[in-house]
This record gives structure tokens, C-alpha cells and sequence, in this order.
């Protein structure tokens, strides 16, 4: 199950991308000569699939939360040591999403982003290694690097804003490196 949680954070951190190729499509259709509300009228359609793929995802990726913090069993931690991963929002941002900001004048190579994100999708699934989801983020999410008893590094994702390790009493486990505290 893990593993399936994993994918699929993976794959709703795409939402962000897609959203903007949805805007790149709507400016390269935008007529200057025209007001906006006629240009949404008459450019509405274009994109259009990006945006609905965006949505959907970002649907995913709240129901993976929600069912996490029902469904997941909840363990108690005694954590060791605690430091911020939050910087890892601007690499995202700066490693996906600037490089798509420049318009797509040739349009988009469907192939090659098929095959870029099957090579993604596969290094992050069969590594221990953890792929930062904006989404969460914006959800309302920090990422915090912690050691446990025992030596183990995890990924704790969390709502609050932790200045002492010894706050957090209980966590689930949502993906081998990944945890989620339980309020």
C-alpha cells in the first residue's frame, strides 16, 4: 500500500505543471485586440484538458490525505532530532515549473513527456529518496526532516509549525520514508 501512496503523491505533484501548461495555452491564444471576457469566450476550450487533469489531481491528492489520516494506523514516536525541509518548494518550482513558463511555441512533444515522466516516475517509486508535492503546500503542509529512536531519517509531513520535537506523540506511516502526524 505504501508503494501505491507513493505513486500517487508522485503523480499529483504534476498538478502544478499542468496548470501551467493550461495557462501557457490560454496567453499564446490571447487576442489583444479584444476584451478579456471575449477572449475567455472564445479561447475557453484551449487547455482545457490540462486544467481538468489539474483538478482532478488535486481532488486525488486531498482524498490520499484525507483516508491517510482516517484510515492509517497511528503509532507513537519519540523523535530525536528535527529540521525543515519546506526549502524544497523552490526547487520545485524552479526545476519544473520556470523551464515551462517559456512559451511552447513548437507546441507540446507529447512523447517526450510521456517518456520524461515514466523515467521520473520510475527513479522516485524504486528509490527511498522522497519527491516534494507543492500541493501540499499549499494544503497547508510543512515537510520536516526527523531521526527517530532507532536512527531512522523520515520525512514528517505536518500541519503545524514544530519548535519542539517533543510536541509530536503519535505519526502514521504513509510511505517508507514518509510520515504524517496524527493530531
Amino acid at each position: 500500500m505504501n508503494k501505491v501512496i507513493k505513486l500517487f503523491l508522485v503523480l499529483t505533484s504534476l498538478a502544478p505543471v499542468l496548470l501551467t501548461y493550461w495557462f501557457v495555452e490560454q496567453t499564446e491564444k490571447y487576442n489583444k485586440d479584444i476584451s478579456f471576457l471575449e477572449n475567455i469566450k472564445c479561447n475557453y476550450l484551449y487547455g482545457l484538458n490540462y486544467l481538468i487533469f489539474a483538478i482532478v489531481l488535486v481532488i486525488i491528492c486531498l482524498l490520499i490525505l484525507r483516508l491517510a489520516e482516517t484510515k492509517l494506523e497511528k503509532l507513537p514516536v519519540v523523535i530525536q532530532e528535527i529540521k525543515t525541509a519546506d526549502n524544497e518548494a523552490t526547487t520545485f518550482i524552479i526545476a519544473y515549473l520556470l523551464p515551462l513558463a517559456n512559451k511552447l511555441d513548437n507546441g507540446l512533444n507529447i512523447p517526450v513527456l510521456i517518456f520524461i515522466s515514466c523515467l521520473f516516475f520510475f527513479i522516485v517509486i524504486t528509490s527511498n529518496s522522497y519527491h516534494f508535492n507543492p500541493l501540499l503546500n499549499f494544503f497547508g503542509y510543512h515537510f520536516y526532516e526527523v531521526s527517530v529512536d532507532g536512527g531512522v531519517t523520515y520525512v514528517l509531513l505536518t500541519k503545524k509549525s514544530i519548535n519542539n520535537s517533543k510536541n509530536i506523540k503519535s505519526i502514521s506511516l504513509l510511505t517508507e520514508y514518509m510520515i504524517l502526524e496524527n493530531d
